[in-house]
Parts: structure tokens; sequence; C-alpha cells
């Protein structure tokens, strides 16, 4: 026990972690990509999405971690088969663990991916050398060449709209199109804030002369992966939480009593991401789209 409790109470280690908390500030972005290079382990296709359900009425149980992988290639052939001009260059925006990129290189598209962070770019230099991988946010990219598709594959959300619209025009060849998949709010108010509210991007879109000239709810077809996701929480993940509690408490009941004020925040932030995989609240709170947009005075 005395092990347990000399860091808290030596002024060394306590300003050791200071420094440390000084050297590593809380960063939304790093803990975002640690999530995404989390789930990239667990599923080998190198696609971070929520994947393509032909069949809606899959059962959680039902599902294997190859039928996601599955789902997650039937997703990117959704996109594929938006791609009218197989001769001009796409941009893979957000381009996760490069997952899309290669497939889309694989079906003979020369394909540019872009991504903000620098462990997914050195994953994909590293294991798919075939295609460039720009790192760079996707606000601040330029480039001579004019792309004949922009591909945003759940990477909308976190880019501002207008700095969105304004990038693709910059980037889009004449005749170009721009293919969004992403989810979007169809409530103000909801527990989990991510993704633009749908009336806004609408609304943005009109305002920047786009037209959109194909549109799919795919919500139904995304919701077999968020239940299996939630079928584990809710059976392995909560009752490991609650038995690991417990055996603090019977074990170590002084740190226990000290460690509530903790335990509360991660609990309240864990409550808070499980929101977001909810599917009953998912359904109710937000829409799953595939946008096509062409750019009117093109």
């Amino acid at each position: 026990m005395l092990k347990l409790i000399i860091p808290f109470i030596n002024p060394v280690k306590l300003i050791q972690a200071w420094y440390y908390q000084k050297k590593h500030p809380k960063d939304k972005e790093s803990n975002r990509n640690s999530e995404l290079l989390f789930y990239a382990k667990i599923l080998k296709s190198d696609m971070l999405h929520l994947g393509y359900f032909e069949n809606i009425n899959t059962l959680p149980e039902d599902i294997s971690f190859n039928q996601i992988e599955h789902a997650q290639i039937e997703y990117a052939k959704l996109i594929a088969d938006r791609i009218s001009d197989n001769q001009a260059p796409v941009l893979d925006v957000g381009c996760g663990m490069g997952g899309l990129s290669k497939i889309l290189f694989d079906n003979g598209f020369k394909v540019e991916s872009l991504t903000p962070d620098r462990q997914q770019k050195k994953h994909i230099d590293q294991k798919y050398n075939s295609f460039p991988c720009h790192h760079t946010k996707f606000e601040n990219f330029t480039s001579n060449t004019e792309f004949g598709t922009v591909i945003n594959s759940e990477s909308l959300q976190y880019i501002k709209l207008d700095q969105a619209f304004d990038t693709v025009e910059k980037i889009l060849a004449p005749g170009g199109k721009w293919i969004i998949t992403d989810y979007f709010r169809i409530q103000q108010d909801t527990i989990n804030k991510s993704g633009h509210m749908l009336k806004d991007f609408l609304s943005q879109t009109s305002e920047h002369n786009w037209k959109i000239i194909d549109q799919q709810d795919i919500t139904q077809n995304i919701l077999p992966t968020l239940k299996f996701v939630y079928m584990y929480v809710e059976r392995f993940f909560r009752p490991l939480s609650e038995f690991t509690k417990d055996k603090l408490r019977y074990k170590q009941p002084w740190l226990y009593y000290l460690s509530g004020n903790l335990r509360e925040v991660f609990l309240h932030k864990a409550n808070k991401e499980i929101a977001a995989i909810d599917p009953e609240k998912f359904a109710q709170e937000k829409k799953y789209m595939l946008f096509v947009l062409h750019k009117n005075n093109f």
C-alpha cells in the first residue's frame, strides 16, 4: 500500500507529473486518432468507417469480424460506383489508414490520399507506397492537380463546412464530382455533438452554388455495425468495468474512496462516447447520407 501512496505525496514525483502534463497537453485530435488506430488493429481492412450491410436486419449476435470487413468493402464499392471519370485523379480526403485509397488504386483509379495525422501518413507510406499521401489538413491543401473526384468518407464532420466548400472548389476539375459519405445531425440538442447539422450542409450547398445530383440515406445499412459494437459494450465492457470497480472497493477501499471523483469523470466521458454508438439514439438524432455534388457553373 505504501508504494501506491508515495507517488501522490512525494514532492519530486508531483513536480515531475506537472512537467509531464505540460509536455503532453490534452489534445482531442490525438485522442481521436488513438481511438482510430485502436480500431485499425482490430479490423484488418485498413478502413475505419461503419461499413454497408445490404441486409439491414442482420442481428448483432450473428455478425463476425469477417462480415464487418466485408461490409466495409461494400461501402467502398458504393463510393467507387459513383466515380464516373476513371482517368482523372481522385483525392481521398481524411483517408484514415488508407484502405479505401488502396481499393480504388487496385481498381485502376489514379488515387491520392490526404490525412492530417502523421501516424496514418507513416502507416500508408510504409504499407502502400504505390500512391502519394499528403500530410496536411484539407483546409490547407493546395495542388497543381485538378481532381476529377474528391471523396470525403466520414471526414467532412471534422472540417468547417465553408472551408470544405472553398477548398473543393479550388481543386476540383470542371465537371468533377464531390462524393460525401458521412452522418449528419437532424436534431440540435444531442448528447454527442459530432457531425454537421444536415440543414446547415444543405443550406451551404445552395449558397455555394452546388447541386446534389445523387443522394442516398444509408442509415439503416450502417446500423448493424453500431448494433454490433454496442452489444459488445453492453455485454462485455460495462460488466468488466463494474467488476473492476468492485475489485478495487474490496481490495483497496482507500484507493476506491479517493478515486471516486476521477471515476465519475471517466464514467461521464464513457457515457458520452457510448451515446454516439447507441443505435436507437443514432437513428433518432442522425442520418448517415451519401451525397454526390456537382458545381453548377462548371
